[in-house]
């Protein structure tokens, strides 16, 4: 499942639960983390430099790469964390 969260990055959620966020907002540990957040509201971003996280399927975070959220990741770390969070094993049905 794809997700666009409050215009400044996406979710990313995989059929074994886990969710890969990608922000690049004001304020987000990015690029754009010194832009104004009112001035920028709502507006389309871009960004050379993203935050990452990981979440489980009940939407806690899990730790990756040293931390719950990752700052300042290329395109290419993204990617990996992506590739991490797919191959993740399924959680537990109850």
């Amino acid at each position: 499942m794809f997700e666009i969260t409050d215009n400044k990055g996406f979710r990313i959620t995989f059929d074994n639960g886990y969710t890969v966020s990608v922000q690049f907002g004001a304020g987000n540990y990015s690029s754009n983390y010194n832009l104004d957040i009112l001035a920028s509201h709502n507006k389309p971003m871009s960004a050379e430099l993203a935050e990452t996280a990981l979440l489980d399927p009940d939407g806690n975070f899990v730790p990756y790469a040293g931390d719950d959220v990752q700052g300042y990741r290329t395109a290419e770390q993204v990617l990996e964390l992506l590739q991490y969070a797919s191959k993740r094993m399924a959680w537990p049905e109850m």
